[in-house]
């Protein structure tokens, strides 16, 4: 029977711990503090049985401390009552606060004193004593529940209360009647309070929060909107409680307790002072130019935009101004960048100074300022221009002990219902600035359209296009003309000069008189010398592959002065003949006495440098200047090209005889051969081998035809 009745009530226990979901499988440690060792072991056993482990056993207050500290039991079953200066209440307490185990308290009586301190401890359950089987385990498994939740829910407690205190919004939370309850460190700096100081306050007490949409302050009531969905607000103005105005982005949401109750509101604060003041910084440097603190030229074309997509309805006239410093590159090369800069600032204070509130002024480039005159007819315009360019030259700009005079030119075009796209106005204020500086600068011109002058301009733009466009393409043609020695001497190689043409997109053939002015006029000179030297080069390799006559021919190619300026010019010559494996002694550059004297230290340099490898030059349009024979002893030039003016007039003019005659004797004298140009007939021919010449060059010799 005993047998039996130990099978029954183990299955009893079984079922219990099932129904009860008891999760004490997981082997328990329970320690036991118990001074009647009787009752010790009999709970030891019950409990084994069980399958929870007993990990020791105290019978005082001190050696339960102790055990706590060595052991780390799940739980602990305390006797209230304990021998010993130290009761169970008081073990419990000390466990508690130091280690955080979970206690059952075990009584067998206890007085209503002794009740209320064992409260205090808060304990996971009391047994009473003489145990109950089903009694006691459903304590300790109930305790061991709660326990687990409880760390589960402190753990969540600590999360959150590290998350709260470590995102950048502040955070506010509230009961339904707008008492504070809580503050993270964030909504503390915002607010200028304390979580301890606002806690029980009103939250309207520490925070005036104003809905510019209804002017009143958000949480003097019950705030608006909030039943459903969050209400927003935004770049809100508050005054903290150490005075500081702060700009404010932030929600105010209710806390839902059940479907239909709330049980607060938690409200949310975010500091945007910084990034608006940041923001509104970072704006003005990207629409301003940082050292005049004028528009730049992007903000600038987008007003500009603006003002001309409002003209389309509108019957009004404004005016727009381009405004470049005369000799600016002299100010800012002899006295500096500091110096460029602080000129760059005064114009912009002359502009600033002579134009209306209304109007908007602007840097578009390296020395270059616009205006657009609002409500202005062309008269006032002309006259606000002419007043600007007054103020600045009427004081010069002065720099340590240099003073230089400063003038403006200035472009002028109206705008109206008939003015086309941004770009276009600026390309005509910018024709008529430009005009204004090419006639001398100090000047204002006003855009004419149906101007010939204008006209001309305009055709050299298309230009431009067509330029990029052939280049990109590979639309020009290598033409070459004949160099003919005058005399039958060993020493006098046959030459040719490459000619340029361009292909149009029609299939028709422009000379270089028709696009080269505008090259040179818009810097694409380099570009164009680029593809013609590689070009030529490629092609004069082509011809000594095919055995062709011109092979055995100096190849002269012409640069412009741009080119002497680029000293990667050089190395890219070297680099296509040696790849091409030809002599330098077969190409000779020519070279305007023009580009050379303007551009003489860099020509000089660039010259000796390729004379070094073998290239041979050649000086072009001989003559023309003023300081020729000066600069001729410097230049390591080969051959004298004696310009054309002087030869085609050689048989009718002894002024031009005496001129070419003298020009070919100097030349000799320094060991320079002599090249005529513009030779148009036998007669000249004639003239020419009588004086000396070597070389003769014309439509009546040879007529250019293409290289290849």
């Amino acid at each position: 029977m005993v047998a039996e009745s130990s099978v029954s009530r183990l299955a009893i226990l079984d079922l219990l711990r099932i129904l009860l979901g008891s999760n004490h499988m997981n082997n328990e440690n329970i320690l036991i503090v118990e001074d009647e060792k009787i009752i010790a072991l009999d709970l030891q056993r019950r409990l084994e049985r069980f399958g929870y482990s007993v990990v020791g056993m105290a019978s005082d207050g001190a050696e339960a401390i102790a055990l706590a500290r060595e052991r780390s039991p799940d739980i602990i079953l305390m006797d209230i009552m304990l021998a010993g200066p130290m009761d169970g209440i008081e073990a419990a307490k000390q466990i508690r606060a130091l280690l955080g185990i979970p206690v059952i308290f075990l009584t067998a009586y206890t007085d209503e004193k002794t009740l209320e301190r064992a409260k205090e401890v808060e304990p996971f359950g009391y047994i009473l004593k003489p145990f109950k089987e089903r009694e006691l385990y459903t304590t300790i498994d109930i305790a061991l529940y709660k326990n687990s939740i409880d760390k589960k829910l402190r753990k969540q407690e600590r999360l959150f209360s590290a998350m709260l205190h470590s995102i950048n919004d502040g955070i506010i939370a509230t009961d339904t009647q707008m008492a504070v309850g809580f503050m993270n460190k964030v909504a503390e700096d915002i607010t200028g309070w304390s979580e301890a100081a606002a806690k029980g306050r009103h939250a309207a007490a520490i925070l005036a929060i104003q809905d510019p949409r209804i002017q009143r302050e958000l949480l003097e009531a019950t705030p608006p909107n909030v039943d459903e969905k969050p209400f927003f607000f935004n770049e809100t103005i508050i005054k903290n409680a150490i005075g500081q105005t702060l700009l404010v982005d932030g929600s105010i949401t209710r806390i839902h307790e059940t479907e239909n109750e709330a049980d607060g509101f938690l409200i949310t604060l975010r500091d945007i002072t910084e990034i608006k003041r940041m923001s509104a910084t970072i704006d003005y440097q990207a629409s301003h130019d940082s050292l005049t603190g004028l528009c730049n030229r992007e903000e600038f074309s987008f007003m500009l935009n603006e003002i001309l997509a409002s003209l389309r309805s509108s019957s009004s006239s404004h005016a727009l101004l381009v405004i470049d410093i005369d000799r600016f590159k002299v100010i800012n090369d002899t006295c500096g960048t500091m110096a460029g800069d602080e000129l760059l600032r005064q114009v912009a204070s002359h502009v600033q100074a002579n134009i209306s509130r209304k109007d908007i002024s602007a840097r578009i480039g390296g020395d270059e300022f616009a205006i657009i005159l609002r409500d202005c007819d062309p008269e006032d315009s002309i006259n606000v221009a002419k007043r600007l360019k007054a103020a600045v030259e009427s004081r010069k700009f002065s720099w340590q002990s240099s003073v230089f005079p400063v003038t403006l030119s200035i472009g002028i075009v109206a705008l109206s219902q008939q003015s086309e796209d941004t770009h276009a106005v600026l390309a005509s204020a910018d024709d008529a600035c430009h005009l204004s500086k090419e006639e001398g600068g100090n000047r204002v011109n006003v855009f004419q359209a149906k101007d010939s002058k204008y006209q001309k301009r305009r055709g050299d733009m298309e230009w431009i296009s067509k330029i990029n466009k052939a280049i990109e393409e590979n639309r020009f043609i290598l033409y070459q003309q004949a160099i003919v020695p005058l005399s039958d001497s060993i020493e006098l190689r046959p030459k040719a000069e490459i000619l340029l043409r361009l292909v149009n997109e029609d299939g028709s053939i422009s000379r270089p008189g028709d696009f080269i002015p505008a090259a040179e006029r818009y810097h694409l000179m380099p570009l164009i010398d680029q593809w013609v030297i590689r070009n030529s080069i490629a092609a004069y390799k082509t011809l000594t592959d095919r055995g062709s006559e011109l092979a055995s021919r100096i190849i002269s190619i012409n640069l412009s002065g741009p080119s002497l300026l680029d000293e990667s010019l050089v190395e890219l010559i070297l680099h296509e003949v040696r790849r091409s494996a030809l002599k330098p002694s077969s190409f000779c550059f020519e070279i305007t006495e023009t580009a050379a004297i303007q551009n003489f230290a860099a020509a000089t340099r660039f010259m000796k440098r390729l004379k070094d490898e073998g290239f041979t030059f050649a000086l072009d349009d001989f003559g023309s200047g003023f300081s020729s024979f000066a600069y001729l002893k410097i230049l390591p030039v080969d051959y004298l090209k004696i310009d054309g003016s002087f030869v085609q007039t050689i048989d009718e003019s002894m002024v031009s005889y005496t001129m070419v005659d003298s020009i070919n004797s100097i030349g000799h004298v320094m060991g320079i051969k002599t090249i005529a140009e513009f030779v148009k007939s036998p007669e000249i021919k004639q003239k020419l081998i009588e004086i000396g010449v070597d070389y003769a060059q014309g439509y009546h010799l040879a007529e250019p035809v293409p290289l290849l």
